[in-house]
């Protein structure tokens, strides 16, 4: 089983592949977000891992991946999909972002896009700041200011940062997201969220002729579901899914709805 892949430009990425390997078998590749890394779909693939194959990996800089001095744009990380898929073997995936992931995924599709069928997008952004056409996303004012807050309280704020992230607020899953954050360097952080704050998704989603899922949860606090449904209606193939139990980590909290959702909608059920 690889534990690692090399990217095209060297990094080495941590990978985990799961479920069976036969030909045929649904391909499932899950790309997480911000600060976060593989462990993080480890609920949503024990639902899953049973009748498709798998496979989740640490984006550069983040959890066991190589955190190198520099190279944190979305180009790099898109390339680094296309190396998980070219190197797997992947066929006929469907491709999940979460948060972050979504920009990633979304940047892979817009460079290059080979062996993708269909893609879920889960809890993210077109574009982190609004747009006089489009409201959903945040100020530029609260944009900077979390990034100065990020600086000023690093590492302590990050745990907070994690508990708005949830439903539950406190307790063991916060104690677990926080220690995965703190996996990231504070510069590498720094500079991947300023390289995807200079991208706008909008035109690169309404291109896409493969069916779209927007997967939304009520209670995220960063992304509302109204963001869903531009998706659902922007996208040429476009659908979208809310969920009532989780805040920005539904493939956490509400894994097996969530899980079952994708598992749907790859057969075309959805």
């Amino acid at each position: 089983m690889t534990s690692h892949l090399t990217a095209p430009d060297g990094v080495r990425l941590r990978v985990r592949d799961r479920g069976p390997h036969d030909p045929g078998t649904p391909a499932i590749l899950l790309v997480h977000g911000w600060k976060g890394s593989h462990r993080l779909w480890d609920k949503t693939a024990v639902h899953l891992m049973d009748d498709h194959r798998v496979v989740a990996f640490d984006l550069r800089g983040m959890g066991e991946s190589d955190k190198p001095a520099d190279g944190y744009d979305f180009d790099r990380m898109a390339a680094d999909v296309g190396a998980v898929i070219r190197q797997l073997e992947l066929d006929d995936v469907t491709l999940v972002g979460w948060s972050m992931g979504c920009t990633v995924a979304l940047s892979y599709l817009g460079l290059d896009g080979a062996g993708v069928s269909r893609v879920v997008l889960t809890n993210g952004p077109m574009r982190l700041t609004r747009a006089p056409d489009f409201p959903h996303a945040m100020s530029d004012a609260q944009f900077d200011g979390y990034l100065e807050e990020l600086v000023a309280s690093w590492p302590a704020g990050e745990r907070a940062f994690q508990a708005e992230s949830t439903l539950e607020g406190d307790g063991p899953l916060v104690d677990w997201l926080y220690a995965i954050a703190l996996q990231t360097p504070l510069d590498a952080a720094l500079a991947i969220v300023r390289a995807q704050a200079k991208l706008d998704m909008r035109a690169t989603l309404a291109e896409l002729t493969i069916p779209v899922l927007a997967a939304y949860a009520h209670h995220d606090p960063y992304y509302p579901t109204s963001l869903a449904d531009w998706i659902a209606e922007t996208a040429q193939d476009g659908r979208r899914v809310l969920f009532e139990r989780s805040a920005h980590c539904t493939p956490i909290e509400e894994a097996a709805t969530y899980a079952a959702a994708i598992a749907d909608f790859a057969a075309g059920r959805l």
